[in-house]
């Protein structure tokens, strides 16, 4: 499945994220105030929130090593609620199929930038064949990875504050669809910055994308699967990073 850019501003904001009024019928209680109601996405991340609270109440001594079956499960089972309630749509498994897929012993896996990676190797059509666990949701951040999500030779590494603007503009209040990985400056010209998408379930592929600083904000300004930034991007900027746009 090919990921386009999805129209962000440069404020960073998602347009979700938002919960209705939750106002009692006539406004009025014992104390003169309505009675407020979370709903729909609201209720879903205050559900969300407690959630991760409890997944990451202790990490292991060693971060390195590979976290346990319950958390990745834990971790799963959550990432899979958070479809349902953004992009159900998206959704290409069999629910059923999955749950008891997570419920046998999990494969080893290993550490990425965007998450623990598991993989099935023998899995079903109508199961998943992998699922990258964020760090978040598992209480613990590796100091070493075994494996790269993506390798640019190029540029130099961007603060965390710019990665989660990025993330911001590119999947708003939905913070447990994909993880942006392999930021960095470019050092042909420093106002660009190259970014990679890596989604958590299998519902769509990595994608990479392309920053600009505009009003001392760094704008997203392409995203996508092949051929970005083109006509945007200079030359030597995508060179810097290994890419190339058609000449014609």
């Amino acid at each position: 499945m090919t990921m386009r850019a999805r129209g962000t501003g440069s404020n960073g904001t998602g347009s979700n994220g938002t919960g209705s009024n939750g106002t009692g019928s006539n406004g009025t209680g014992s104390n003169g105030t309505g009675t407020k109601k979370l709903r729909g996405p609201a209720l879903f991340s205050l559900i969300t929130t407690v959630s991760v609270l409890l997944l990451t109440g202790c990490g292991p001594a060693n971060p390195d090593l590979r976290p346990e079956d319950s958390k990745l499960r834990d971790g799963i089972s959550l990432l899979l609620k958070d479809l349902d309630a953004h992009h159900p749509q998206s959704k290409n498994w069999d629910q059923n199929l999955v749950d008891a897929q997570i419920k046998r012993a999990l494969p080893k896996g290993v550490s990425t930038p965007a998450g623990w990676k598991l993989t099935w190797a023998n899995a079903s059509p109508s199961e998943l064949p992998y699922v990258y666990v964020p760090w978040a949701l598992i209480g613990q951040y590796p100091n070493h990875f075994t494996s790269e999500n993506a390798n640019y030779s190029g540029g130099t590494p961007v603060p965390s504050t710019v990665v989660k603007d990025l993330a911001n503009q590119q999947f708003g209040d939905d913070e447990y669809f994909a993880a942006i990985v392999s930021a960095r400056y470019s050092k042909v010209d420093t106002k660009w910055v190259v970014f990679t998408s890596v989604p958590y379930l299998p519902v769509t592929d990595n994608a990479y994308g392309w920053a600009t600083a505009s009003n001392g904000r760094w704008k997203v300004i392409d995203f996508g699967t092949a051929v970005v930034g083109c006509g945007n991007v200079p030359a030597a900027v995508q060179s810097e990073f290994g890419f190339t746009c058609p000449t014609n």
